[in-house]
């Protein structure tokens, strides 16, 4: 597994002022920019700004906080504690950024922080694949996929899931593979106690579940030919790897033994089991018992998602007609 123990940030200062300097200090020595090193998720750093008086109005400083030559967003883990300030009350002022009082500005890293600003929104610390936070209740019926089960596109009681019966959990997750689809089985298997049913709408093969651990917190976010989301360089051969894997790799065949592996898991927790796809070729790798027809094709309805490129409630209506007759019975 590609590991990351540590991440380069870059702190730049943008300095103004008329007559009376001001300064910045990090660990009691004034500099002009600061190279944190970051070895932990939740990693605390302090910077000192002096020289601040009132009667230079034009003294500012204006923070940026980079990773690989891009701006980061460091307005969510900053806030500065004014300092030996005259004429003012010295308070903490949140999400700064750009500092006019002598004070100390604290960063305080955090998971949700590098979750979005360095690691493109993977999961972190997870036993699910989901850009969502999930949290299960009572449902019976689980309907596992990606951005064709979430709905992406349509209204909430467009999707398919919302068109079935019973107490149903949508846990369609956008751009999710095949292998995601059986991570996220496990979870629900591991973690539901009502679970009766699982659905699968699985994604065709052209997408892998990229593993990683990121300053020891174990990260997934699945990776298709297309993606160019930003990740920490170090995994740029990783990520080439899973590519090649995908065009030249047996992808097919990791494709049916997911489809294998959810169904043994369902069976040995004694839970009904159903998988479709929309790719009519791998539709007919899918073992009889356990299989839903195919998803419809697009084109039998000129209507498309808001996107203009998802399937429209047209279609999920007619998946949901077509898979009724198989669903609504106990498995065999």
């Amino acid at each position: 597994m590609a590991r990351l123990r540590s991440v380069n940030l870059k702190l730049t200062f943008d300095i103004c002022y008329n007559k009376k300097p001001v300064v910045v200090k990090y660990n009691g020595k004034q500099v002009d920019e600061i190279n944190l090193l970051i070895k932990s998720i939740d990693q605390k750093e302090q910077i000192t700004f002096e020289g601040f008086v009132p009667n230079d109005t034009k003294q500012k400083i204006s923070c940026v906080l980079w990773h690989e030559g891009n701006k980061v967003d460091m307005m969510p883990i900053s806030s500065l504690q004014m300092q030996n300030n005259q004429y003012v009350i010295n308070k903490e002022i949140p999400n700064c950024n750009e500092v006019h009082f002598n004070g100390i500005l604290n960063l305080a890293f955090c998971k949700q922080w590098f979750k979005h600003n360095i690691l493109a929104g993977a999961n972190m610390d997870n036993d699910f694949t989901n850009w969502d936070q999930i949290n299960f209740t009572d449902e019976e019926v689980f309907c596992i996929g990606d951005s064709f089960t979430y709905g992406h596109g349509v209204a909430r009681n467009e999707t398919w899931p919302s068109m079935l019966d019973g107490k149903i959990c949508n846990f369609g997750s956008k751009g999710l593979s095949h292998d995601g689809c059986l991570r996220n089985v496990k979870y629900i298997l591991q973690n539901s106690s009502s679970v009766k049913q699982i659905i699968c709408l699985l994604p065709a093969p052209t997408r892998k579940l990229f593993e990683f651990d990121f300053l020891g917190h174990l990260c997934t976010i699945p990776i298709s030919i297309q993606f160019d989301k930003k990740l920490p360089k170090e995994y740029a051969q990783d990520i080439k790897t899973i590519k090649d894997f995908i065009v030249n790799g047996n992808i097919e065949e990791d494709w049916i033994r997911t489809c294998k592996d959810i169904i043994e898991l369902c069976s040995t927790n004694d839970v009904d089991c159903w998988l479709s796809t929309w790719d009519k070729y791998m539709h007919n790798h899918i073992p009889n018992k356990n299989k839903l027809p195919v998803f419809p094709d697009k084109d039998i309805f000129k209507e498309r998602a808001s996107d203009n490129l998802h399937p429209h409630r047209k279609h999920y209506e007619l998946f949901v007609k077509n898979m009724k007759p198989y669903v609504d019975k106990k498995q065999s």
